[in-house]
């Protein structure tokens, strides 16, 4: 009996363990992407530093001159990352596109000097226009990366992020993690870059047994004796598929309908009035943790995977809402794309086929394109004038950090802008980007775009742009938090309550 006894204890703590190591497995990755994620994305930031350095470079102007000042400001409105670019002069700002020459400003010492570049972390620029930013300095010229430059690596904010050089004599951000224990056991991952000085460390918490689902646990404890082991190897791997990288994951995904659609409501500014939602997608795999779309959907567009992406998410947005957009016929639904979706042979009469089956409105799909490293194609510029004779509206996403800029979107097939949150959170704030919203907005509203200002979280951010800009368009959690589609019909009939088209009362709704 005791030995039979023995035997059991044996097994079952044979079977803990390999559960136990195949979550670490699953931990381990799950670092490891954050830390891919760093890397790419600061490789991104370099070239586009490089690039603004080397186009101030070529200006040909006389430094800070009112021509010069013009170039500078046509090349921070073209860079991905960048909020600001300016020249310096012996250790002194001396102009900048967003401040022109009225706020110089004497820097301390670098805090690092590697040949010709100079570096200023954020804590050597307290009481500068750039508090919270690093600025790097080439030659005569000086750039700063954007304050939201490495948001959303991690949504769940669980874990330390630290991008350095690979020496780590410069931290060039340092992400915390939210309300994770002090001393919780933790995984770590480092990724180093081919291309730029920088190396990135991610530490994430490390999940144990005991916070498995108890139905989960109780049926590893109940295996056998004799298959305990594989079994409980066979449940875990099941539930995690720890071994199966992200992007063979994701084709099956998208055939599986893994991926869910959360919609996040857009409001006038001025009235609160409820016109509409964006689709965003959430991929949680079967028995799964979710796995963000900062992740996968760069790895999406990686794989060429992004239009079949698209016209999911698209085909996914029309079975949702298609009833509730033909009862209200003035609310609309944006989903995003990149510029090779709209590539695609076929897509002009793939998006007009899809509405048309469901009944949608073209002026009820927006479409938003994130306009950065990758410009569009003629191609893609064709098939979007197509698509925007027919009615469907383009906006440019993240405004003021990518490519696009106001004298490109004059003679373009985009409708409207959505300003990035950066400038939104400046409002408030004493901050050298304080003035370029509301002269964004002017400068829209006088060429006749559309304006969305994303990332209003706060009511004094709300009041603000309404006396600021109360005709644009208002996202962000203050208007309503991404939601079910339940939830988002269940919002559209308590500020829609009326059925008939064109008659719809709207009821002030914030923060649904």
């Amino acid at each position: 009996m005791a030995t039979a006894l023995g035997a059991t204890t044996v097994c079952l703590l044979a079977m803990l363990a390999v559960a136990q190591a195949i979550l670490y497995v699953r931990d381990k990755e799950a670092s490891e992407a954050i830390a891919d994620a760093a890397v790419a994305r600061s490789e991104a930031i370099s070239l586009a530093r490089r690039a603004a350095a080397e186009q101030a470079a070529r200006i040909g102007k006389p430094p800070c001159s009112a021509a010069d000042i013009d170039a500078l400001r046509e090349i921070a409105f073209r860079s991905s990352y960048i909020s600001d670019i300016g020249r310096i002069h012996d250790g002194r700002l001396v102009c900048s596109a967003l401040w022109g020459s009225s706020r110089p400003y004497n820097l301390p010492a670098p805090h690092l000097s590697a040949g010709p570049i100079q570096l200023w972390h954020a804590s050597d620029l307290v009481g500068s226009p750039y508090a919270g930013s690093n600025l790097i300095a080439e030659g005569d010229s000086f750039t700063v990366s954007s304050p939201s430059a490495f948001e959303r690596l991690d949504p769940a904010r669980t874990s330390a992020v630290s991008i350095q050089t690979r020496d780590s004599a410069f931290a060039f951000r340092s992400l915390s993690p939210v309300g994770t224990a002090a001393n919780r056991s933790a995984v770590h991952a480092k990724r180093c870059s081919d291309v730029a000085n920088v190396c990135v460390h991610v530490v994430s918490p490390r999940h144990l047994l005991a916070e498995l689902p108890a139905g989960l646990l109780a049926g590893i404890l109940a295996a056998g004796a004799s298959v305990g082991a594989l079994l409980a190897f066979l449940m875990i791997r099941h539930r995690t598929m720890a071994r199966q990288t992200i992007q063979q994951r994701l084709a099956v995904a998208l055939r599986r309908d893994e991926i869910e659609l959360a919609y996040q409501p857009l409001r006038r500014i001025g009235s609160h009035q409820l016109l509409g939602f964006e689709a965003l997608s959430r991929w949680r795999p079967s028995g799964d943790d979710e796995i963000p779309p900062t992740i996968f959907v760069p790895i999406a567009h990686r794989l060429g995977l992004s239009p079949e992406l698209f016209r999911y998410v698209l085909v996914r947005a029309m079975n949702d809402l298609s009833a509730a957009l033909r009862q209200h016929r003035h609310l609309y639904v944006s989903i995003n794309a990149e510029p090779v979706d709209m590539a695609q042979e076929s897509i002009v009469r793939y998006v007009s086929s899809v509405t048309d089956s469901f009944g949608v409105a073209p002026e009820q799909l927006r479409i938003e394109i994130t306009e950065r490293e990758e410009r569009v194609s003629a191609i893609a510029r064709n098939n979007m004038e197509a698509l925007s004779v027919l009615g469907y509206r383009f906006l440019i996403d993240d405004f003021g950090t990518g490519s696009a800029n106001f004298s490109r979107l004059a003679q373009s097939p985009f409708q409207g802008i959505k300003i990035d949150r950066m400038f939104v959170a400046a409002i408030n704030e004493e901050s050298p980007l304080c003035p370029v919203l509301p002269g964004m907005y002017r400068i829209a509203r006088e060429l006749g775009l559309e304006v969305i200002a994303e990332g209003v979280e706060t009511e004094e951010q709300d009041l603000l742009l309404a006396r600021i800009a109360p005709e644009a368009i208002g996202q962000g959690w203050h208007y309503g938090y991404p939601l079910s589609l339940a939830e988002a019909l269940a919002a559209i009939e308590a500020d829609c309550p009326c059925s008939h088209p064109g008659q719809a009362r709207i009821r002030l709704g914030v923060g649904q």
